[in-house]
């Protein structure tokens, strides 16, 4: 959980100090610049500055010609500074107070308390910097479990016997309604009731049925539309092994119920995209590809997203991203 405590300077510098003497990085003078450099400038409230090409010139002497998408050196090294902290804080340092963290995709540090479910930030990390996606979902439900508003919500139809291979396979997409950032899982009770064309243009339906001994035929359909998004593959092999079911069920969901799945691609093709999702396809696209024009792709849609709280920086995590927006249906 985040939380908007204000962190004692004098405790983070005690906390860096301890990690820059530490065995685990007597060797890598190169590293301990860089933490020491980007811890320093987040406790001046200068984490805005924490890019890529910033680091690249005062941490690491490259000169202003210094165009971090196409040298990856800062990317590099933040990732084996991830590691090496990691590694202290495993055996050196397991012991410490304060944890000082660089999260993936972002070069402005965090701070955990060690033994609490908390992580401690800066005004400015957590109103602004690069966040992680699992806070943007969290907060998107307005604290709650309840469905992200302008994102697709799926209906699963019940399998007709729970002994069905089909209710295994469903069983297996229902422990997914926790992982999925791009849709959420709607109860039958909300599913409404006669035309079609009065449905959400966000509705879809999954349905199963075990087609004989040895197959599961799936429909993938849009409520309002009738539209079949599953124009090939609609059978599956339905093994007698239930672990092998539930890998097919999650590669069903991987392909479909993902930002790069079907229901994405069907509701781009028929301008059906929300501001949510198109902000989630490209913080994700962003978070694939690191250049210029994914960063700035990003940025504006997060700039479009209604109830997004940020700073002047894009939110690389996708549940952070989520977490961050305050809206709940």
């Amino acid at each position: 959980m985040t939380t908007g405590l204000r962190i004692d300077n004098g405790v983070v510098a005690a906390a860096l100090q301890r990690v820059l003497q530490s065995r685990t990085f007597a060797r890598s003078e190169r590293l301990r610049c860089f933490l020491k450099f980007v811890v320093e400038m987040e406790q001046l409230g200068l984490a805005h500055q924490l890019k890529g090409y910033t680091i690249g010139i005062d941490v690491f002497s490259r000169d202003e010609g210094f165009d971090p998408g196409t040298d990856p050196l800062v990317r590099v090294q933040a990732g084996k500074l991830r590691k090496l902290l990691n590694l202290f804080y495993a055996e050196e340092g397991r012991s410490e107070p304060l944890r000082i963290r660089i999260p993936l995709g972002a070069y402005v540090p965090i701070y955990e308390l060690a033994g609490a479910q908390r992580t401690l930030k800066s005004d400015f990390a957590t109103e602004g910097g690069l966040h992680d996606m699992s806070t943007l979902v969290h907060k998107a439900k307005g604290g709650t479990d309840g469905p992200v508003r302008g994102l697709p919500q799926l209906f699963i139809i019940p399998a007709a016997r729970t002994e069905d291979r089909s209710a295994i396979f469903l069983n297996a997409i229902r422990l997914w309604e926790h992982r999925l950032w791009a849709v959420g899982f709607a109860a039958l009770s909300e599913r409404p009731p006669g035309i079609a064309e009065k449905a959400d243009p966000l509705h879809f339906e999954l349905e199963v049925a075990q087609q004989d001994q040895s197959a599961l035929r799936i429909s993938l359909r849009h409520l309002r539309s009738g539209t079949e998004l599953l124009d090939e593959n609609r059978t599956i092999a339905a093994p007698d092994d239930v672990l092998k079911l539930g890998a097919s069920a999650n590669e069903f969901a991987g392909a479909n119920l993902t930002i790069p799945g079907r229901i994405y691609q069907f509701c781009h093709a028929s301008g059906l995209s929300t501001s949510a999702m198109l902000c989630l396809d490209a913080t994700y696209r962003y978070s694939l590809d690191r250049s210029d024009a994914a960063y700035a792709r990003a940025r504006q849609h997060q700039k479009e997203w209604p109830g997004l709280e940020r700073g002047g920086d894009v939110i690389a995590d996708i549940p952070h991203l989520l977490a961050m927006t305050g809206t709940h249906g």
